[in-house]
């Protein structure tokens, strides 16, 4: 039996859709003390305002000596923070500075939300393609989600139900993910 999927909106659930298709993100945890790891929590826990986290990642970043595994963390951690101030364009170099340092594939899923923000759709789903191989659990979830708000943006709409899907599949509690799947409604070929 062939199946198609249709995306049912209404005007009231297209305004929350929209609210809650904001790129989801995640932090890359920081081995050891000081202002790296600070930053890092300042992502992880937002106990602090966005600018004032921004400047805990800047001073980490400009006065301590950081292993390069932890230079390239707070760099993507502070991308998250740009992202979270709607500043994609800043994230994109910091999260491409993180990727020259060390290029994991956590980063490449917070490249491709910074991508996606920014519109720039086929690069978007390039890097997110990349990202979902990655071994950490929420990182792919959050890779899966943001691909298929990518692929919904570029018109397959089939793509971002699967998607949709393996996100909650990967992380059966990610409720952004099941909001999303709740918007599509399956039908025969010829409905």
């Amino acid at each position: 039996m062939n199946i198609r999927f249709r995306l049912g909106i209404s005007a009231f659930v297209a305004v929350a859709a929209i609210a809650a298709a904001t790129p989801a993100q995640g932090a890359v945890t920081v081995v050891g003390g000081g202002l790296a790891r600070e930053c890092y929590e300042a992502v992880e826990y937002a106990r602090v305002g966005t600018k004032d986290a921004i400047r805990i990642c800047d001073t980490a970043l400009e006065q301590e000596m950081l292993t390069r595994r932890n230079k390239a963390a707070t760099y993507t951690n502070r991308g998250i923070l740009y992202m979270r101030d709607g500043r994609n364009d800043r994230a994109l170099v910091d999260y491409q500075k993180s990727l020259s340092l060390m290029p994991l594939l956590e980063t490449k899923v917070n490249l491709g939300a910074a991508l996606y923000g920014l519109k720039r759709y086929p690069e978007a789903l390039s890097v997110l393609n990349e990202g979902v191989a990655t071994d950490s659990a929420d990182a792919r979830a959050t890779g899966f989600y943001n691909r298929a708000l990518t692929h919904e943006k570029l018109g397959n709409v089939q793509a971002a139900y699967d998607d949709f899907r393996s996100a909650l599949e990967t992380k059966p509690d990610f409720a952004q993910a099941a909001r999303q799947l709740q918007r599509f409604t399956v039908v025969g070929a010829d409905g």
